[in-house]
């Protein structure tokens, strides 16, 4: 009996590893006049958004993890301009685009965007759960995409 409380009791010490929110989309990549696509999975947690970006068949390509505190991490070795285009936002500027895309998006407030450096980032409001994003530099590359909640 003591050991069913003790474990009953343990279990439910340890946080649960589920988001808060999730979603999932497809993105279209445009450099050079050659377009890709791709399937992107988002989860919210309190303090991390997680990015996970993906090929059918090839799988997971791509991992951005975005802490509130820590900023960008990436678990893969990505192209030095690209890197420099994610580090052009900082991390309280990208805390607050999360924050604004996932949370407060809908049909009165239905876009919101961050211009800096020529480089824009911006998420519209779609329908209830839907909103499209947009990552965008004239000069190297455009993302665009769609998500919709799970």
């Amino acid at each position: 009996m003591w050991c069913v409380i003790h474990l009953s009791a343990c279990s439910s010490i340890s946080q649960p590893n589920t988001p808060e929110k999730s979603y999932i989309g497809k993105l279209n990549l445009s450099q050079n006049n050659l377009v890709s696509n791709f399937m992107i999975r988002v989860n919210i947690y309190s303090e991390d958004t997680i990015i996970q970006v993906s090929k059918p068949i090839l799988g997971n390509l791509l991992k951005i993890k975005f802490n509130k505190n820590q900023g960008i991490a990436i678990d893969q070795e990505i192209d030095d301009n690209f890197l420099a285009l994610l580090s052009n936002f900082n991390k309280k500027e990208y805390s607050y685009f999360f924050n604004s895309c996932f949370n407060y998006l809908n049909i009165d407030q239905n876009i919101f965007k961050i211009t800096k450096n020529k480089i824009e980032l911006k998420c519209e409001y779609r329908g209830p759960n839907t909103f499209s994003v947009f990552f965008v530099n004239n000069d190297i590359f455009s993302i665009n995409g769609i998500f919709k909640s799970e």
